[in-house]
């Protein structure tokens, strides 16, 4: 019977161990670099309280309502909440953490009003334009950011690594003219494209994410990446108890 409570005790210490280290924002992977560490996904004025207690930055998802010209909280297909950059802004009064804008449909456009837009956020909240990262998948919507003191990032294919030869000599081809016409931009991308960017553009700032569980993600690699002088930020899930978007 002493055995089985022992196993039973055992057990139950092991789920609680697991828990608390899924709940931690602190993992084993990132020490020694947590000067690097953003938080990713942090769609909710809940969820942002909480990680900036944490974190040195945020990433956030953005929608761009040209109707009523402002920019949404929320990553699609998930229903929004109505919830604008503007109120986002306004929890942050007392630290102001650095912020990834992942904004969705940002492209040539409607650059130019996002961009007034978010001049005028810093503005009204006294916000620093270089502690935004400005992330899109259509660089040639960014130069108009650039200009203005924004930080910003080339957001590059999915699964380069999974590509044909062919295929990825064709995207070093597109980016490395990107990078030649606009050579202050970053690039980011999914760690598991680590390799292909530290070949490719060995010299260039990145911008990576590394969203896996622990189970599915390669230590090796992530020590590798976190090592690296080029790579600014590496965003990281950030889990709460109460389920955010």
């Amino acid at each position: 019977m002493k055995r089985k409570n022992k196993y039973l005790i055992g057990i139950v210490f092991l789920i609680v161990l697991y828990f608390l280290y899924k709940y931690s924002p602190y993992k084993l992977d990132y020490i020694g670099h947590y000067n690097k560490i953003w938080a990713h996904r942090i769609d909710d004025e809940t969820k942002l309280k909480s990680a900036i207690k944490y974190f040195k930055g945020v990433e956030v998802d953005l929608v761009y309502n040209s109707e009523k010209k402002y920019l949404d909280v929320g990553h699609p297909p998930v229903q929004s909440i109505g919830l604008s950059l503007d109120k986002y802004l306004s929890n942050l009064t007392n630290k102001k953490p650095y912020i990834w804008l992942d904004i969705k449909n940002l492209d040539v456009t409607n650059a130019v009003e996002i961009h007034s837009l978010l001049e005028k956020l810093c503005e009204k909240h006294q916000y620093p334009k270089d502690k935004f990262l400005v992330e899109t998948r259509y660089p040639e919507a960014l130069p108009i950011f650039t200009k203005n003191n924004f930080i910003c990032s080339y957001y590059l294919p999915y699964h380069i690594y999974k590509r044909e030869k062919s295929e990825k000599q064709k995207i070093t081809l597109h980016v490395n003219e990107i990078l030649r016409a606009q050579p202050t931009i970053g690039i980011s991308a999914a760690y598991k494209d680590y390799d292909f960017l530290h070949k490719n553009f060995p010299t260039k700032n990145k911008y990576m994410w590394i969203i896996e569980s622990i189970r599915n993600r390669k230590l090796s690699l992530t020590r590798k990446i976190l090592k690296d002088s080029t790579v600014k930020v590496v965003l990281i899930s950030y889990k709460t108890l109460k389920k955010g978007r």
